[in-house]
């Protein structure tokens, strides 16, 4: 049976406020207090979208006991912390992507969820992946078996412009310590959630190679300080016999569209996975010989994706569903992420 849920937002930034206008659309839902760092954008939000109360203190929110769900919209070096006093306080959460920014911090909150079996946790990366149509219909023509098996993945997705360029109050997301990284944990979680989640997270990774580079762009003009990757790729091997190759930049002197590529033993796959994206699915067989056909997905009354993340997480809380994006799920990504980050398998090219 559905239920109110009492819920504290904390982060008031954009996210903050694009979770807080989709939680918003549903009844169930009533957001009875805000928090960020600034005095004004908390007051701000808690007027826009008329929150009773507001506070520069998570903890309040956590000490409320009325509250029963938190969404940590925080940057995402707060989130470990966010997260393990959310817990500690018997809360729910929906917490943003990127889950972590470190490997430490990663462990950190996989061990924090296990040790509370009782609150349910949600990572925010099944948003344009798992809860979308497309991803339902691909990886139902993967389960058809009409694909054979998959054992190559291709994707890339390059643009010019960078994260500060497309939201000028995140500076946070150009500072590697504050951010983890820059369009690979920015896009990679939302990657990865979608072409490993086709395989039902079934892969592990067995090794890599890659190279990252920054330095491409001079945005002194926009930032004084960036540190984070602009480019690089990685050749990835999973025990299944899979192999991956991932492209991903941002501040990049070229352009590729957002394009997946599935190769399997009986036919293979082109697409672009997100929701805004074309809607039409290239589907290459044989049979006798070459053919392609265009598939095209139905998204007819699907939400929007922010909403349909804001209602899974509510069906969550009322015990309809399961998380799509566990902890351990998006930690296993952020491992992967990290791992092509590191010094020892990535190569800087740049400065």
């Amino acid at each position: 049976m559905s239920s109110e849920h009492s819920i504290g937002i904390i982060g008031a930034g954009m996210y903050g406020k694009v979770l807080m206008r989709s939680l918003q659309t549903d009844p169930r839902a009533r957001i009875a207090w805000v928090c960020s760092a600034s005095d004004a954008t908390t007051r701000e939000a808690a007027k826009a979208f008329g929150v009773p109360r507001s506070t520069l203190d998570f903890r309040e929110i956590l000490a409320d006991p009325d509250v029963t769900a938190v969404v940590i919209a925080t940057p995402p070096y707060l989130h470990a912390e966010i997260l393990l006093a959310a817990l500690a306080a018997g809360k729910h959460v929906l917490v943003e992507k990127p889950l972590a920014t470190s490997p430490t911090d990663n462990a950190r909150m996989v061990a924090a969820v296990a040790a509370a079996p009782r609150q349910i946790v949600l990572e925010a990366s099944c948003r344009h992946t798992r809860l979308t149509p497309k991803f339902a219909f691909v990886h139902d023509l993967i389960r058809s078996g009409k694909l054979g098996t998959v054992y190559h993945i291709h994707h890339n997705h390059l643009v010019r412009s960078t994260f500060i360029e497309w939201n000028k109050n995140g500076a946070w997301a150009m500072n590697k310590k504050l951010a983890g990284g820059g369009p690979f944990i920015d896009w990679g979680v939302y990657d990865l959630s979608f072409h490993l989640g086709l395989l039902d997270d079934l892969p592990q990774l067995k090794g890599l190679r890659s190279f990252t580079t920054n330095g491409l762009r001079d945005i002194s003009h926009l930032i004084p300080f960036t540190d984070v990757e602009q480019h690089g790729a990685a050749w990835m091997e999973f025990d299944s016999g899979l192999t991956y190759y991932y492209e991903r930049g941002a501040g990049v002197h070229g352009e590729t569209f957002c394009e997946t590529r599935l190769y399997g033993t009986k036919g293979g796959l082109r697409f672009q996975y997100p929701s805004w994206d074309d809607r039409k699915i290239e589907f290459f067989h044989d049979d006798g010989q070459p053919r392609k056909e265009i598939l095209e997905v139905d998204v007819t009354g699907a939400p929007d994706d922010n909403v349909a993340l804001a209602t899974h997480f509510l069906d969550c809380l009322d015990g309809k569903t399961e998380p799509q994006m566990t902890v351990a799920r998006a930690a296993k990504h952020m491992d992967i992420l990290f791992k092509i980050l590191a010094p020892e398998n990535s190569r800087p090219t740049g400065s």
